[in-house]
């Protein structure tokens, strides 16, 4: 392996997995309660209960994977001028394709669905997020639309990294979430005004609701700079603001703040400086020996949890004790969930993950 793929291979970003991991357990903890009210089990949302948004978890994951992407892509290009495109992609490939693809298939073996031609073709690109906008997302792992999001990124944003000159990429990437952030808003007022397709305005609703490739640009934003390690970002790196941000994340999270308009960039903001605070600060300690181990395995986490929820709520029944059936429930579906995730972790995704070292 090159030695300066060694280098940035081996640069660990500190709280990441922790973060991740966390991000994982509230989206199936949010799942769980989900398909209790959705089947007329007594669960924690009808009881006025609030869960912290798993909406905001994945709104979470896009941060860290603008932050950390752009992070390697700039160590990348200040250490060799370039960036091996063919190299980033069968990467992000081999990472991303195996899991993915082994998820749609076992879920369209194991439960019976309606899967219409635009469902499989969307789904079996990159465009399930496409597919979610239209209605006709993958009906047995319907989380699936998040990863086509990523898919996009990761095939556009190295092109347009390569090609900007480093100096116009804050630019870029400031402008760009100022942009897609408002687009919505000005294709519905134009629908709105001249049009008046229903059809179009919910697809509008949906695409962009969850297509937030602005919360990928406020993180690639961070990992750029530093990575740069630019002057001015110590403005975000001191205690005031970066601890401010941390309890901000904690507190609007846990809270159920939500603002109408605009409520995923806020959060996209505060996780892109909180993430920077927690990588770059030595006294703040998220890691450890737990988090570190479902942080690894959280990819696996979020695809699997799914069909294991399905599997979950086709044999366990509710019985009389809700105590003893929520203890019961929660501990297969998160026991079942982090043990297929790890024996995937540690059988085909690491046979995939030892391939990807070949195109350091």
């Amino acid at each position: 392996m090159n030695p300066v793929f060694q280098a940035i291979h081996r640069k660990h970003l500190k709280g990441l997995d922790t973060l991740r991991a966390i991000a994982a357990i509230i989206v199936v903890w949010g799942h769980i309660e989900l398909f209790k009210k959705e089947r007329g089990i007594q669960n924690l949302i009808d009881n006025g209960f609030y869960l912290p948004s798993g909406h905001l978890s994945v709104i979470l994951f896009f941060v860290i994977s603008g932050f950390l992407i752009t992070y390697l892509l700039t160590l990348e290009k200040k250490r060799t001028g370039t960036i091996k495109l063919k190299n980033f992609y069968l990467r992000r490939i081999l990472r991303i394709w195996p899991l993915y693809y082994i998820v749609l298939i076992i879920s369209f073996l194991l439960f019976k669905a309606v899967y219409s031609s635009e469902t499989i073709f969307l789904s079996f690109t990159i465009f399930p997020n496409v597919a979610h906008a239209l209605d006709a997302g993958w009906p047995t792992s319907p989380q699936i639309w998040s990863i086509g999001v990523e898919e996009q990124f990761y095939i556009l944003w190295p092109l347009i990294f390569m090609i900007l000159p480093s100096k116009r990429i804050p630019g870029f990437l400031i402008l760009f979430f100022i942009i897609y952030t408002m687009l919505p808003t000005g294709l519905l007022f134009l629908n709105n005004q001249y049009f008046g397709n229903e059809t179009l305005s919910h697809f509008v609703h949906r695409f962009f609701y969850g297509s937030k490739f602005n919360a990928l640009s406020m993180g690639a934003l961070f990992g750029f700079l530093f990575a740069e390690k630019k002057k001015y970002l110590s403005l975000f790196k001191n205690d005031l603001v970066g601890y401010v941000a941390i309890i901000l994340v904690i507190f609007l999270w846990t809270s159920g703040f939500e603002i109408k308009y605009y409520n995923d960039e806020l959060f996209s903001i505060l996780f892109s400086i909180a993430i920077l605070k927690i990588v770059s600060d030595p006294k703040i300690h998220l890691d450890n020996i737990v988090f570190r181990f479902i942080g690894k395995i959280s990819y696996g986490i979020y695809m699997y949890h799914w069909i294991v929820l399905l599997l979950a709520f086709q044999f366990i029944s509710p019985w009389g004790n809700a105590w003893l059936f929520n203890i019961y429930l929660y501990g297969f579906v998160f026991g079942m969930t982090f043990l297929i995730s790890w024996v995937s972790n540690y059988s085909i995704e690491r046979y995939f993950l030892k391939m990807k070292e070949k195109f350091r």
